[in-house]
């Protein structure tokens, strides 16, 4: 039978911890999401710096051009712009167009404003790191911090702008040099984000703001917190070291153990108590194997007494049997002999089949031993009517015990015929019950058992009425039972005959 596949215990083990190691890798895929929010606040920081740039573009142009100053009763409803850009690949554009030469001349307002819109943009970009661009109504670059005197009327978000629209796009970037292989794992630091907003005085576009900025990414900030990220993949290293550890001393190890003491157990080795049992389940495990390694080595030795045993027992009625036989074979034996022969044959026979059925009823020990609950009143007409002869006084009938009927009735059938096989009359059975469980004690008035062999009652085939047909099995098989329902079944000194104490 081909075994099915199952990985070891330490392989298991080994996969959680790796698992666990590779979780703050995993956080490596959450870059893409980052730098999305990156492009965004991006985005969001060039739209409001586009709009504070417009408003003194347009103040700049009402100065100039002697209009009404700004009046805040004329301003219009409030029109929020969001964030809109995402990092999908449809969504980026290719490179900005480069700049193209002027087509049409600005006109003299513009070239007026245009210097001191130069000097605006050159220091605010000292902090923000933007390109600003102020184009006029025909997509001219009259100031900002490059490409001034230059036309970006061919760009579309430009063109879009000068049609009123506020326009925000994210394009690729193209790096002077090679990028750094790590940069590789955000898509944010290979695009630029380009922001263009009309610039409106009067209900009239005059032109247009136009920034672009890279976006900030997440490598950076990692850089910055380059020492906690340190601390933190050491706990991480050290949490998994000690995971492990826990793991091997408190389960891999004690099973491991386990494992070579049940196989190392047998061939008369006894199990020996593990030293470092690691969890109370593998504790409970390790005495339940325990257990039954005793029940199989004492099942074992018992079969191998009952063996020699049975051997030495059958072999005299056997042997006389057999004596019996060749000297019947002889014609001239006289018909009285013959018939004292006949009878020693009928009583070796009788003896033999009651020390088979006696080994019968012991194999048959531990499956009689079945769970269940009675009391004695519930066997009382049964063991009545079976023991006549015998006087039964019950006390504390009712109590329940954790015994089967059958069960029961079993284990006070040998003990009642063992009474009565040694003369006794009167049987009183009580039960009890304290805080350490039920008993049950039967007590008859025969001549009770000797000093001698209060030990030895209860080993097979020992017996005192050998002569009688008794087989020494009867409280054998009762201690059996009692055995296999979990108690202990113990002979009491009594001054007035036999006492056997039953505790469950």
């Amino acid at each position: 039978m081909t075994r099915k596949w199952r990985p070891r215990l330490w392989a298991v083990v080994l996969l959680v911890l790796g698992l666990v190691l590779c979780l703050p890798f995993a956080g490596l895929f959450l870059f893409k999401f980052y730098a999305n929010q990156l492009v965004q606040q991006t985005e969001e920081s060039l739209l409001t710096q586009a709009s504070v740039l417009a408003a003194v573009y347009a103040e700049l142009y009402q100065a100039e051009t002697s209009r009404d100053a700004y009046d805040p009763e004329r301003q219009q409803a409030y029109t929020p712009v969001f964030p809109s850009l995402s990092m999908q690949a449809e969504a980026i554009l290719p490179p900005r167009p480069d700049a193209a030469p002027i087509t049409i001349d600005p006109a003299i307002d513009y070239l007026e404003i245009g210097p001191e819109l130069s000097r605006i943009a050159d220091a605010s970009q000292v902090n923000t790191l933007a390109g600003y661009r102020f184009l006029d109504p025909d997509g001219n670059v009259i100031g900002g911090s490059a490409e001034v005197s230059l036309s970006l009327l061919h760009v579309d978000e430009v063109a879009r702008a000068l049609g009123g629209e506020t326009v925000s796009v994210a394009r690729e970037r193209i790096r002077e040099g090679p990028e750094p292989a790590l940069y590789s794992v955000s898509r944010g630091t290979r695009v630029r984000v380009f922001v263009a907003m009309p610039v409106v005085v009067d209900g009239d576009i005059i032109g247009a703001v136009y920034i672009s900025r890279t976006p900030n990414h997440i490598f950076r900030f990692l850089y910055g917190e380059r020492f906690n990220l340190a601390k933190a993949g050491l706990f991480i290293i050290v949490s998994t070291a000690l995971i492990g550890f826990i793991f091997w001393r408190f389960i891999t190890r004690p099973i491991q153990t386990l494992i070579h003491r049940t196989q190392i157990t047998g061939n008369g080795k006894r199990w020996e108590p593990l030293n470092h049992y690691g969890t109370r389940e593998i504790e409970n495990l390790s005495h339940s194997f325990q257990s039954l390694t005793r029940r199989l080595q004492d099942q074992q030795d018992a079969l191998q007494t009952y063996t020699a045993h049975v051997t030495h027992e059958l072999k005299s009625p056997l042997t006389a049997v057999k004596g019996a036989a060749e000297l019947l074979r002889d014609g001239a034996m006289p018909d009285e002999q013959r018939n004292l022969f006949l009878d020693n044959i009928d009583r070796d026979t009788d003896r033999m089949e009651d020390l088979l059925a006696s080994m019968r009823s012991f194999s048959l020990a531990e499956q009689n031993a079945i769970g269940g609950a009675c009391c004695l009143a519930d066997v009382e007409d049964q063991m009545r009517g079976r023991f006549s002869r015998l006087s039964i006084t019950l006390m504390n009938a009712d109590l329940v015990l954790p015994v089967h009927p059958k069960t029961l009735m079993i284990i006070l059938t040998h003990i009642l015929e063992n009474a009565q096989q040694h003369d006794a009359d009167e049987i009183v059975l009580r039960t009890t019950a304290d805080s350490s469980g039920v008993s049950l004690t039967i007590t008859d008035n025969g001549p009770g058992i000797s000093d001698g062999n209060r030990n030895k009652i209860m080993d097979p085939f020992f017996t005192t009425r050998r002569d009688h047909g008794g087989t020494g099995m009867g409280l054998n098989i009762v201690n059996a039972i009692v055995k296999a329902l979990g108690g202990i079944i113990e002979p009491q000194p009594n001054p007035t005959g036999a006492r056997f104490r039953i505790k469950f």
